[in-house]
């Protein structure tokens, strides 16, 4: 199915409460299965201190490149010990953080054995981490679940395969309707094995594979020049330092209780956050679809169910990057993971919290070129902080290719009218960005999408 297809087709089965997130947002279900590598665990942390936006359904533990994996480190059951400190001073700012002991008892071993790692599923062992997957999977809860691979994919493989091969063909088209997998590139065989044999699973396989990096230039252990085996990082100066030693050490690890100090490297290198930075209550709505484009990164459509990294057009040297679709997102998600570190010590009085915003606008909207169409945006702030308003195309998510002007984008009501050149299908997402004055500034976001008739 090609992109142009793509997104007319979603536009015309996404209600309006899908894109108009937050008004009635339903929290997305998640599922996270985790190597247990350095960098996996400095990404816990961060998943943590976000679990009040999404409910999860289970952590599991499974196999990567190293010898096998760490579930006798005990290392996730440590870093719950540390957020149970600091729940309840997070439960001051945000009332839907899971218990402690609920997490726990959502914590399953799939399969750790690296010599597995490229073996089909049929001929792996049953575990406890593919059960929790399958019994998610066909539950009767209707909500899609998001299975994010830090690691290796077969564990997931196994539960797919599992599902398809001793469940009912209703019972398998339920699981591979409600499947959602974000692979953080693929670590053995079972993201390719499923992407082959289960094509009706979507799988984003992340990392812009055999090209340039993605992500891994941005998050992972090259987001700071020269740290790791002398890498240049394709950040810039001014990202480098929003993940550079100094900034990690005053806003996450320093004087901001025991999770934030359990942070297990002195810089950000978090090769399998933007996995469910999708899943962040933001307003960008990107766990309805992950090619609608957000802080996880905005993929495109390779072949069926199979998504890889799309490049957004980087203002600064006009060129087109997987780097920058993540690089656009990450001032305001690393201020999102200092607010949430206050969060973690601090009163509600003397901590930051996002706006909240509503769309007056209808989040889908009809319209034929040369039609003016107006834009409105009501946003308050729970602490009273000043907003700034920014309306902004988001030209790489749509189909128009055009230049776009729109009137007023600095204010609460904003307009834009339509080229004359935009194609009947066409379609056009323009992001409404409210920006707070406190410390750190916190960003919401609305999506108005227009389809040209």
């Amino acid at each position: 199915m090609s992109r142009f297809i793509y997104i007319i087709t979603i536009l015309c089965l996404l209600p309006v409460t899908d894109l108009q997130a937050g008004n009635n947002r339903e929290k997305p279900r998640v599922i996270v299965t985790t190597d247990g590598e350095i960098d996996d665990q400095s990404s816990m942390i961060r998943f943590l201190m976000h679990a009040s936006d999404y409910d999860v359904a289970g952590i599991v533990q499974v196999n990567g490149v190293q010898k096998d994996g760490h579930s006798k480190d005990r290392w996730i059951e440590a870093q719950i010990e540390k957020y149970a400190e600091v729940l309840p001073n997070l439960r001051l700012h945000h009332p839907d953080y899971p218990d402690a002991d609920y997490l726990l008892s959502v914590l399953k071993v799939g399969n750790e054995t690296r010599d597995d790692m490229y073996k089909a599923p049929p001929l792996l062992a049953h575990t406890e981490g593919a059960q929790l997957i399958i019994d998610a999977l066909l539950d009767d809860d209707p909500r899609p679940v998001h299975i994010l691979a830090w690691g290796g994919a077969n564990t997931q493989a196994n539960a797919l395969w599992q599902i398809k091969q001793h469940y009912s063909t209703e019972q398998w088209k339920r699981a591979a309707k409600k499947a959602r997998l974000y692979c953080i590139w693929y670590q053995d065989g079972g993201g390719k094995w499923i992407e082959e044999n289960l094509p009706e699973i979507l799988i984003y396989e992340s990392g812009a594979p055999f090209r340039d990096g993605g992500w891994r230039y941005v998050w992972d252990y090259m987001s700071v020049d020269y740290y790791f085996k002398n890498r240049i990082s394709k950040n810039p100066p001014e990202l480098q330092k929003l993940m550079d030693k100094p900034w990690l050490a005053e806003h996450i690890t320093s004087g901001h209780g025991p999770l934030g100090a359990a942070y297990p490297q002195d810089y950000t290198s978090e090769g399998d956050t933007p996995s469910y930075m999708p899943l962040i209550d933001n307003g960008l709505e990107q766990h309805t679809d992950y090619r609608l484009g957000g802080w996880g990164g905005r993929p495109i459509t390779v072949k069926g169910n199979h998504l890889q990294d799309g490049d957004d057009l980087d203002p600064s040297v006009d060129t087109l990057s997987s780097h920058y679709a993540f690089q656009r997102w990450l001032p305001a998600a690393q201020n999102e993971w200092a607010a949430r570190a206050d969060w973690c010590v601090k009163s509600y009085a003397d901590a930051n919290h996002p706006p909240v915003l509503t769309l007056t606008t209808p989040a889908r909207i009809e319209a034929q070129p040369g039609q003016k169409i107006k834009l409105q945006i009501n946003a308050t702030d729970p602490d009273g902080d000043q907003l700034s308003y920014r309306w902004w195309p988001y030209r790489e998510a749509g189909t128009y290719e055009g230049k776009l002007s729109i009137k007023q984008a600095d204010r609460k009501k904003a307009s834009l009218t339509i080229p004359l050149d935009a194609k009947p299908g066409q379609t056009i997402h323009l992001i409404c960005e409210v920006t707070d004055n406190g410390t750190p500034p916190l960003v919401r976001y609305r999506r108005v999408v227009v389809r040209v008739r």
